[in-house]
C-alpha cells in the first residue's frame, strides 16, 4: 500500500519538483483549514471562516498536482515549462497566503474594498491569478502545433483539458467585472455546494476548471481503449466528450449572467 501511495508522488516529483511541492503544501493547508472550520467558530459572510481557504487550497493541489502530471507530456521547451512552473506556483502559492490571511483577519478575501488594505489585497489577488492564467495559456499555446510523445487522442485531451481550463480561469473576470459571484436570485441551489441555479457565476467556473482533469482523462482512456481493440476512433470520443463539455459550460456560463441580461 505505501509503495501504492508513493510511487506515483514520487513520480509527480520526477516530473516537475516546483508545481508537486506546491500541491503538496496546499494538500496539507487543506487539512488544516479543513480542521479550523470544525474548531473555529468564526464566520465571514455567513459561513465558517476557513471554509473558502479550504476549498481554495485544495482546488490548488489539484490543479497544481495535474498540471505538473501532464507538463511533461507537453512538446515545449523544457526551460520554458520549467519558467511556467515557477510563475503558476508562486502565483497560486501567494494567492492561498493572500486567502487565509484574510481569513485569520476575520474579513473575506474577494470583492472586499472595506479598507485600502482589504482593496490591495484584492487587486494583488486579481493581478496575480490572470498573470498565472495567461502563463498555462502560453503553454498550451507553444505546444499546440508539434508533435507529442503520446497518443493522438490523449494529446487531444490534455491541449483541449488545458483549453477550457483557461477558459474557465478567466469566467472569474466576469465575477470581477460585477464586484461579485452572484447576483441575488430566488431561484434554487445545486446540491451539496449551495450555490444559486440561475445569477451564479461559480458554476460555470468550476466546470470550466475541471475540464483540466475530465478531458485528458477522456483522452488517456480513449487511448487505452484504441491499444486494446475496444475503440476504432479515439480521437473522435475525446472530441465528442469536449463537445458535450463546452455545451455544458456554455449553459451553466449562459445561466450566470441571466438575471444581469435581462
Amino acid at each position: 500500500m505505501a509503495r501504492t501511495i508513493t510511487g506515483p508522488i514520487g513520480e509527480l516529483w520526477r516530473r516537475d519538483p516546483v508545481l508537486s511541492a506546491v500541491a503538496a503544501i496546499n494538500a496539507v493547508l487543506f487539512g488544516a483549514f479543513a480542521v479550523g472550520t470544525v474548531l473555529d467558530p468564526m464566520v465571514v459572510n455567513g459561513e465558517p471562516a476557513w471554509l473558502k481557504p479550504a476549498k481554495f487550497a485544495g482546488s490548488i493541489a489539484l490543479v497544481c498536482a495535474t498540471l505538473g502530471w501532464l507538463g511533461v507530456h507537453l512538446p515545449v521547451d523544457p526551460d520554458f515549462r520549467r519558467r511556467v512552473s515557477r510563475i503558476v506556483g508562486v502565483g497560486l502559492l501567494i494567492e492561498i497566503v493572500l486567502i487565509g490571511g484574510q481569513a485569520a483577519r476575520g474579513v473575506g478575501s474577494h470583492f472586499n474594498r472595506a479598507t485600502v488594505i482589504d482593496g490591495a489585497i484584492g487587486g494583488v489577488m486579481g493581478v496575480t491569478i490572470v498573470i498565472v492564467t495567461v502563463a498555462i495559456a502560453a503553454l498550451a499555446v507553444r505546444a499546440r502545433g508539434d508533435e507529442f510523445d503520446v497518443h493522438p487522442a490523449f494529446a487531444a485531451g490534455i491541449l483541449l483539458g488545458v483549453g477550457w481550463f483557461v477558459v474557465g480561469a478567466f469566467e472569474g473576470a466576469a465575477m470581477i467585472a460585477i464586484q461579485s459571484r452572484v447576483v441575488e436570485t430566488t431561484e434554487p441551489t445545486v446540491p451539496v455546494v449551495g450555490w444559486q441555479l440561475v445569477g451564479d457565476f461559480r458554476l460555470a467556473h468550476f466546470v470550466g476548471l475541471h475540464a483540466l482533469q475530465l478531458l485528458p482523462l477522456t483522452g488517456y482512456l480513449a487511448a487505452v481503449g484504441h491499444r486494446r481493440g475496444l475503440v476504432d476512433y479515439p480521437r473522435r470520443v475525446v472530441y465528442l466528450v469536449a463537445a458535450g463539455y463546452v455545451a455544458v459550460l456554455l449553459v451553466t456560463a449562459a445561466l450566470g449572467v441571466a438575471p444581469v441580461l435581462i
